[in-house]
């Protein structure tokens, strides 16, 4: 099997892609975490037991997490465009590339308004005193948003991992001396 040397364009792309996604994925499990200390799954409402100052702690955590996920996701949607345009593996012998290039372009209009809302949420906690109706509002908007998609979008993300790793679907190239040989 022969290598193919990408140019230093797309290695620059791909580290970038690497790095950027390892933050916003960790960013949305971190916010998800911290989501969760806001909610009461018995009665599948916002718990109302908590003190103010420990919400509104929730909410700058939920805030800053937030701004992790939007930059990083921005830095990962550019470098994934620039690695998949500048890239010397040709996608029809590289169904692990498609693959993982659908799985991640299917959910960018999601993510796109899920970072939307986001920004929404991080703009109302920096205004001045939280208002803790609509931020409340927000982030129930946000976990609502489009139902289950974000997760199914999550289960996909976390799909290509494996799916870079092992690179299934590689058609190998025969060359002329194998052809000969074999």
């Amino acid at each position: 099997m022969t290598q193919i040397s990408e140019s230093r364009s797309t290695k620059i792309a791909l580290t970038l892609l690497v790095i950027s996604a390892i933050f916003w994925l960790g960013g949305i499990n971190i916010r998800t975490l911290i989501g969760n200390e806001l909610l009461d799954y018995d009665q599948f409402d916002f718990r109302t037991s908590l003190p103010p100052d420990r919400e509104n702690t929730l909410f700058q955590m939920i805030s800053n997490a937030s701004l992790v996920v939007v930059i990083s996701y921005a830095i990962v949607l550019i470098s994934a465009i620039w690695y998949i345009a500048g890239t010397k593996l040709k996608v029809k012998e590289n169904g692990w590339l498609l693959m993982s290039a659908i799985l991640f372009f299917m959910f960018v209009p999601v993510e796109l308004y899920t970072n939307y809302l986001d920004v929404r949420f991080m703009i109302l906690y920096h205004q001045g005193p939280p208002n803790h109706d609509e931020l409340l509002k927000l982030f129930g908007e946000r976990i609502g948003a489009f139902r289950g998609v974000p997760v199914i979008a999550m289960l996909c993300y976390y799909t290509i991992i494996p799916i870079a790793v092992f690179r299934p679907l590689r058609k190998q190239k025969v060359t002329d001396e194998e052809k000969k040989a074999g």
